[in-house]
């Protein structure tokens, strides 16, 4: 019985996981293990292809620095959050001289 090239073209128990072959493009891994990938490259074109894939994407985290709040902001903003943590005045006062109805 001859398989097809779809059947043929997939990934395998035998073949390195996606986060292997990214340690193994950024170079993140033991000389062994890299030899070892290195040679199933050679013999599998569906890790090949993945590989090639893999590297048209930028996989390395972005850093961000974070600029201090300006200290008269962060007064405002303190400010407005105490002031929002408490009850609406207006609120309280309607919904004790009135019924509300739904």
């Amino acid at each position: 019985m001859s398989r097809s090239i779809a059947t043929l073209f997939c990934k395998t128990a035998e073949c390195p996981t996606s986060q292997a072959l990214l340690a193994y493009r950024r170079s993140l891994m033991t000389s062994t293990n890299m030899a070892r990938i290195e040679t199933h490259l050679a013999c599998c074109d569906f890790c090949s292809a993945e590989l090639q894939l893999l590297t048209c994407y930028r996989s390395e985290t972005e850093r961000y620095s974070f600029a201090e709040m300006p200290t008269q902001l962060r007064r405002l903003a303190e400010d407005l959050l105490k002031r929002s943590s408490a009850p609406f005045r207006g609120l309280v006062e309607f919904a004790e001289h009135h019924r509300v109805s739904h």
